[in-house]
């Protein structure tokens, strides 16, 4: 029920862990703290970085039997359990690293796209909130919102959401998507196609979510890439 919305999560540009994160040392959350708190070792970040998921989560469990409070291990292990489909060992994991206190965007960011996985679209809705009060200028934690409250049928919190991923990233196809999505919702139909012409705009073969080709049949021969 909820893959089709997380087609488009992936089409976002998300705060992986390999790239936002990486498995380094994290400064205490204070902002004029100096003491670094969590550190990971090569042989988990490595695996990690290479997309070989299976063994860093072997090499970041193997971390946490001597440091079992390593917040951003923790974090790590949850991502690799993630992608290869662990979603629920996936927020165990993430919210330990909350709970011992992690705070970061992408965590929670990551932690939204972990509960969307798993249908919990009301804690999924909780994550992105979070990760929005972090960074509120982020374009992707607003689309991620827009979309939660999307399938919720929260369509003008959806809209809100989405017209400020349009205004902080203007040219980014995907705000506008996110948008359009909302819109027809909503059933502003004549705005919804609005936002479509400007997805079209930046992106002539932008891959369209199969309810706007049902609004839109016109779509259905722009949605292949040549």
């Amino acid at each position: 029920m909820y893959r089709r919305w997380l087609v488009l999560l992936a089409l976002m540009i998300s705060y992986l862990v390999t790239v936002a994160a990486g498995c380094r040392s994290v400064p205490r959350p204070e902002p004029t703290a100096t003491v670094e708190r969590w550190v990971c070792p090569e042989f988990a970040d490595l695996p990690l970085r290479l997309g070989l998921y299976e063994e860093a989560a072997k090499e970041h469990r193997r971390v946490l039997l001597e440091e079992p409070d390593n917040a951003l291990a923790r974090y790590h292990l949850g991502y690799a359990y993630g992608q290869v489909g662990g979603h629920a060992l996936e927020v165990e994991e993430y919210e330990r690293a909350v709970d011992l206190g992690l705070a970061r965007e992408d965590l929670f960011y990551n932690l939204g796209m972990a509960y969307a996985e798993l249908g919990a679209l009301d804690k999924a809705e909780q994550a992105f909130n979070q990760a929005v009060t972090m960074a509120p200028a982020n374009g992707d934690n607003r689309r991620a919102l827009g979309m939660v409250y999307y399938e919720q049928h929260l369509f003008h919190e959806a809209i809100a959401s989405c017209e400020r991923a349009t205004l902080l990233e203007p040219e980014n196809p995907n705000a506008w998507h996110c948008l359009a999505l909302a819109l027809a919702g909503a059933g502003k139909i004549e705005d919804s196609m609005a936002a479509v012409g400007q997805v079209r705009r930046l992106d002539a073969h932008y891959p369209f979510d199969p309810r706007l080709l049902e609004l839109f049949p016109r779509l259905e021969g722009q949605n292949q890439s040549p």
